[in-house]
C-alpha cells in the first residue's frame, strides 16, 4: 500500500465510552477490524472529561506495542499539538490550534460532533466539551435529569448517537472535507442496545452496579456482585460493542467514497472489582487499558 498523506484527509474520530480492552478483544467486530488490528493502548484519562480533553488536544491512547502503522506509514502519533513538549517522534498531522476541531475548522473542514453521555449534553452550560465544536448534536438523557435507578436503567434506542448514522453521514457529505467526532454511549453503563436489551436479571444487576459506582467505599457485602453476575454485565458491554460495530459499518459505508482517516478508541475502561472497586475515575489497569483501531477507509 502506498504512503498515505493524512494531513489533508477527512477524519472520523469515535470514542467507545467506558469500553474495556478485554471486552473488545472478545467481541465480534468485523467492521472495526477492517480498519486494522485491535491494539492495546493506554488512555491519558480515567473518566470522560479528562480523557476527551486530552484526545481533543491530539493525545490518543498510546499503543503499548509501539508506533502505529497506516499504509506504509509508521508514526508515533497521528496528531501532535504545537504546545506538546519537544520530541523527535514523528507525527502524521502536526497542528497549531488549541484543539483538533479548531485546527480542522481553520482549514475549512465541516466540523461536526455528536455525543451520548451527559458530559456532552450541549444544553447544560456546565459542559465545556460540546462548546469546542462549531456544530454539536446530543442524543442522550439530560445531564440534570433525576438520577434514579428507574431513569438510568432503561432501554435505549434513538438516544444512542450511532442510531443516527445516516443523519451524521449526510451532514458530512454536504462538505468537501469533514471532521466527525462521535462519542458512542452504547458501551457505557447501562449497556442497553437492541443487541443487549433489559431482562429481569440484568435490570437488577445494573441497579446494584450503579450503587457500587456511586458509593464505592460504602458498599456492603450484600451489595457485591458475584463472578457470574459480573460475567453477565461484561457480556452486555460486549454485545453493546457488537451493536456499535454494525452501526459503524453503516457509517463507514456511507463515507467510504471520501476515504477518511478513521480512529476508534475507548476514552477509558471500567473496573469490575479487580482492585476492590467498581467503575472508573480512579487508576487501575482495567480503567487505563483501552482498545484502539485506526485506518483509512478504502485503504488509501
Amino acid at each position: 500500500m502506498a504512503n498515505i498523506d493524512l494531513a489533508e484527509r477527512s477524519v472520523v474520530l469515535v470514542t467507545l465510552d467506558s469500553c474495556r480492552y478485554d471486552v473488545a478483544a472478545s467481541a465480534h467486530t468485523p467492521n472495526l477490524v477492517k480498519l486494522g488490528p485491535l491494539l492495546k493502548a493506554e488512555s491519558p484519562g480515567t473518566y470522560t472529561l479528562p480523557a476527551h480533553a486530552a484526545l481533543f488536544n491530539g493525545f490518543l491512547p498510546r499503543p503499548v506495542s509501539g508506533p502505529l502503522t497506516l499504509g506504509e506509514n509508521s508514526v508515533e502519533s497521528i496528531w501532535r499539538s504545537a504546545v506538546a513538549r519537544p520530541s523527535n517522534r514523528h507525527a502524521a498531522v502536526p497542528f497549531d490550534g488549541p484543539t483538533l476541531m479548531a485546527h480542522y475548522s481553520g482549514k475549512g473542514y465541516r466540523v461536526v460532533g455528536a455525543g451520548g453521555v451527559t458530559f456532552f449534553d450541549s444544553s447544560d452550560p456546565a459542559n465545556g466539551l460540546p462548546r469546542l465544536f462549531p456544530e454539536f448534536h446530543y442524543f442522550g438523557r439530560a445531564s440534570r435529569a433525576p438520577a434514579t435507578p428507574e431513569a438510568r436503567v432503561a432501554e435505549r434506542g434513538k438516544d444512542l448517537p450511532l442510531a443516527h448514522t445516516r443523519t451524521l453521514a449526510d451532514l458530512c457529505l454536504k462538505a468537501a472535507r469533514f471532521f466527525l467526532f462521535v462519542n458512542c454511549s452504547s458501551t457505557h453503563i447501562p449497556y442497553t442496545t437492541p443487541f443487549s436489551p433489559l431482562t429481569e436479571r440484568n435490570r437488577g444487576l445494573l441497579r446494584r452496579l450503579y450503587q457500587l459506582h456511586d458509593f464505592q467505599q460504602d458498599a456492603s457485602d450484600d451489595d457485591l456482585l458475584t463472578a457470574e453476575d459480573i460475567g453477565v454485565l461484561l457480556d452486555m458491554q460486549r454485545r453493546a460493542l457488537e451493536w456499535a460495530d454494525t452501526r459503524l459499518g453503516d457509517l463507514f459505508s456511507r463515507l467510504s467514497t471520501r476515504r477518511p482517516l478513521v480512529v476508534v478508541c475507548a476514552d477509558h475502561g471500567e473496573e469490575f472489582g479487580e482492585g476492590s472497586r467498581f467503575g472508573h475515575a480512579h487508576p487501575h489497569p482495567t480503567v487505563a487499558t483501552v482498545p484502539l483501531w485506526c485506518g483509512v477507509l478504502g485503504g488509501g
